[in-house]
């Protein structure tokens, strides 16, 4: 983001990542470390700007972090490549602590362990990325007539402070007011629904429902935008209240499945899994381990895991009228009324303009991952970048690098 943006998008990540940080940081110390295997470039693809990309990647996530990147046009892959560790192998360094509580997905698939690159089937956490999908969903039940993004909140939750004078519309571009709950161990402190959300199950929400009723809202509904995790959590509500279903079921027969997006879940895919990136991070002794985050949780925010190759399927299912209609892809692309220096946010999607392009994008940064999904519709190029580096840089400070490379492709 430009450098006037960084305060806010700073203030995000506190929220997203730090607070979980900050939580095991007041809990454990970060310990272990040691050095770590660089990226190696290599030769780009035929066509140019292969050479430019892999010094651009070198640069800016030297230190074996795993980065798969992608550039597609017209759905056309341009330049498809791995670098640096999707695992950096055995023995594990873990840093900060278990906070979260849940199985580690190499235990958990009995994953082959090594230093291993990434590669274009690799499955990452997807973080905020999945929100454009939380957003579809509730796009395509308004298609189906079911409900309306003009719809009070307290149509569906009507315990919530304000939520008369709040319609779904503001929760999809963020000027809802609500405080974020994806917080820990500082205000607005959610530890105790979390508590009840893991004793209950990790299938009944409404502990996060009942504390969230308890605080004020940051501000009058629609006078302001202020990016929070909750609104997409009610949204990711609101679709399995009205569906009938859960959202990752929604999401599978609605989207994955039509669109031929056969590694994208909520959560993760049922065993055997192989080809999995691990998370990681600089505590401040080199590269370690993260605890996987809890994908149930974060739900319609933050839940899903993907390929970079299923996204650019998306990116090229949102272009077009398809599985939505055109009126949806209107709704899901027209920006709110509160721009910020990096874009405005829409439903789902933050809508700017890069070097004098149409520039759609989300990215998402969750313990462990950073990840960034971004398309750019009057070229028909996709630009996809997914990290278990969950420290470094956020990769959408590399597209403009990027984009005029994928231009001359």
């Amino acid at each position: 983001m430009p450098t006037d943006g960084r305060s806010n998008r700073q203030f995000y990540r506190v929220r997203w990542v730090g607070a979980v940080l900050f939580a095991c940081l007041c809990l454990a110390a970060c310990g272990g470390g040691g050095s770590t295997p660089s990226p190696i470039p290599t030769a780009g693809v035929a066509g140019g700007g292969g050479s430019s990309i892999d010094q651009i990647v070198a640069a800016h996530y030297a230190g074996g972090w795993g980065v798969e990147l992608a550039i597609y046009k017209n759905g056309t892959p341009l330049y498809v490549h791995g670098y640096g560790l999707r695992d950096r192998g055995l023995p594990d360094s873990f840093g900060g602590h278990d906070f979260w509580g849940v199985p580690q997905p190499d235990k958990f698939f009995n994953l082959p362990r090594g230093a291993f690159v990434p590669d274009a089937g690799t499955l990452f956490d997807l973080a905020s990325v999945s929100k454009e999908f939380t957003a579809g969903a509730i796009l395509l039940l308004q298609q189906d007539g079911k409900l309306s993004v003009n719809d009070p909140l307290s149509k569906y939750f009507p315990t919530l402070p304000n939520a008369n004078g709040i319609p779904l519309l503001y929760l999809l571009q963020h000027r809802s007011g609500f405080v974020d709950y994806n917080s820990f161990g500082q205000y607005p402190d959610f530890s105790s629904a979390y508590s009840a959300f893991m004793a209950g199950g990790q299938t009944n929400y409404q502990p996060i429902v009942d504390l969230l009723s308890t605080f004020p809202l940051d501000f009058a509904p629609g006078t302001r935008y202020e990016y929070s995790n909750t609104n997409y959590l009610l949204l990711g509500l609101i679709v399995a209240k009205v569906a009938g279903e859960p959202l990752g079921l929604f999401l599978q027969q609605r989207i994955f499945s039509p669109l031929g997006m056969t590694q994208t879940h909520q959560g993760f895919p049922p065993p055997p899994l192989a080809d999995l990136a691990l998370g990681y991070a600089d505590y401040g002794a080199g590269a370690q381990r993260t605890y996987q985050p809890n994908l149930q949780w974060l739900a319609g925010p933050g839940g899903l895991t993907s390929t970079v190759g299923d996204l650019e399927r998306w990116d090229r299912g949102v272009r077009q009228p398809g599985i939505f209609t055109q009126a949806s892809l209107t709704q899901m692309f027209t920006p709110g009324p509160f721009p910020q220096s990096y874009g405005t946010y829409a439903d789902g999607w933050f809508i700017a303009s890069l070097q004098g392009h149409p520039y759609i994008w989300h990215d998402g940064d969750v313990t462990g991952y950073q990840t960034m999904n971004a398309t750019f519709p009057s070229d028909g190029i996709d630009i996809i970048i997914l990290t278990n580096d969950g420290s470094g840089l956020d990769p959408y400070y590399i597209i403009p690098q990027l984009f005029p490379l994928a231009l001359r492709m």
